[in-house]
């Protein structure tokens, strides 16, 4: 490959996947402006030593991403990514803007979480609080890392849908989902057990008491410290 090139050839697996992320980060890198066209298919296979058909499959996804889009006689013209919110977009800027952007995403989170506890205390019936106890337990049985963490999406689904408030689902499933590809590497942060069921259930039971006050407090608490272990979780990736 041309070493002045700012594209980096793919690994052979998942090559289109490894296509819109090389091209996402030229983008982000201002190698290629808000307005501006790719290079022909041609040059841009080249670069990346691809063959047309994944060259394609990888422009799919950057089109799904928003990152950029076909106009007739200019080609693929790329979108400003600022004005972007798919969560393929937010992973592609937290691995381009590391852990800064990172702790900006978590501060997000965090901050739903008195509305979520809130909310969730004051409109809880009693199927909710059984659900939310089910969601419970199932997180301290969760056997390894991988196990709790899912366990704890599945959780906070049931917490926010005792909330009765559906743009809030959205608004934190956008927020959990812009993690994307990432939630495998921050996995780490679930290593013990104790904190996490520690204070999920002091949210569990706040709920139960319908203590709006105390929910909210634990819930923000709770997104405060899990995303510091996420944090130094980044922090140890980088190091390694």
């Amino acid at each position: 490959m041309n070493q002045s090139s700012p594209l980096q050839p793919p690994d052979r697996q998942r090559v289109d996947e490894q296509i819109a992320a090389s091209i996402a980060d030229a983008i982000l890198d201002g190698v290629f402006p808000p307005g501006s066209a790719l290079p022909p298919e041609r040059e841009l296979a080249e670069q990346l030593e691809v063959n047309r058909t994944s060259l394609r499959q990888g422009l799919a996804r950057l089109q799904q991403m928003g990152l950029i889009e076909t106009r007739h006689g200019s080609g693929n013209v790329v979108r400003d990514p600022q004005g972007l919110t798919h969560p393929a977009v937010v992973e592609a800027l937290v691995r381009k803007l590391g852990p800064e952007f990172l702790v900006e995403l978590l501060e997000v989170r965090a901050g739903l979480g008195p509305l979520i506890g809130r909310l969730a205390a004051q409109r809880a019936g009693p199927a909710d609080v059984d659900a939310l106890r089910t969601a419970l337990a199932a997180v301290g049985d969760a056997d390894g890392a991988a196990a709790r963490q899912a366990a704890d999406l599945a959780y906070f689904r049931v917490l926010i849908h005792a909330g009765r408030n559906r743009a809030l689902g959205l608004l934190y499933r956008w927020v959990e989902q812009a993690f994307g590809g990432r939630e495998h590497e921050l996995t780490a942060a679930y290593d013990d057990a104790a904190p996490v069921v520690a204070d999920l259930r002091a949210i569990t039971e706040a709920v139960s008491a319908h203590d709006a006050d105390a929910a909210a407090a634990a819930v923000e608490a709770y997104l405060l410290a899990s995303a510091q272990r996420m944090v130094l979780c980044y922090l140890a990736i980088g190091e390694n």
